[in-house]
């Protein structure tokens, strides 16, 4: 055989090696390419396991906070509903605040057995329904109790404040001197003078 033979050959050789190297070599890019696929999916599986997980724990938390909130309003409201029932009995007979403090306790009363037996699920329900069924009036008691929560809240902090500014300068004990002592008026000066 002479040297173009064996180069022919030898160029064969290499070709079909080549391309069965090409071949194993896509095998395995394939392969590796599955198997990074199957890692990502495996991955955003977890992923989206662990997102749903923190989704029904923070859903969970923020339902037992607001039955904690709604147990603590139903109570609040429990005790001014006592508070007025007691005013309504020490009311003279004929008083016509005895009717109103008494109604107003009943209805605080009853307020707080819905709150505690219906709970917030219960609450958003019956208010969705009937801002469904009367949107107006559900809009107009939206608007007045937006009113009365501004009101009491600027009320709130406007006693705050004169009770911080009546505390910010206590007054001087003058009962508290020594007898046969004044109390030293004027600017601060030297002792004894």
């Amino acid at each position: 055989m002479s040297d173009v033979g064996r180069a022919q050959q030898t160029g064969q050789a290499a070709r079909e090696q080549a391309s069965a190297t090409a071949g194993q070599a896509g095998q395995a890019v394939g392969q590796v390419g599955g198997v990074a696929a199957e890692q990502a999916r495996n991955v955003a599986g977890r992923a989206r396991e662990q997102a749903d997980t923190a989704v029904r724990d923070l859903q969970e938390r923020l339902r037992e906070e607001a039955r904690g909130q709604t147990e603590r309003f139903a109570g609040t409201m429990r005790q001014w509903a006592d508070d007025l029932a007691g005013l309504a009995e020490n009311a003279p007979g004929d008083s016509p605040a005895r009717s109103l403090a008494a109604q107003a306790a009943d209805g605080g009363h009853r307020a707080a057995d819905y709150l505690d037996k219906q709970g917030v699920e219960g609450l958003l329900g019956d208010l969705q329904g009937f801002a469904r069924r009367r949107p107006g009036a559900f809009l107009g008691g939206a608007v007045l109790a937006g009113l009365v929560v501004g009101r009491l809240a600027k009320a709130g902090t406007q006693q705050s404040r004169s009770a911080g500014r009546r505390t910010a300068a206590p007054a001087r004990d003058e009962t508290s001197l020594p007898p046969g002592t004044a109390p030293r008026v004027g600017l601060p000066g030297p002792a004894g003078v």
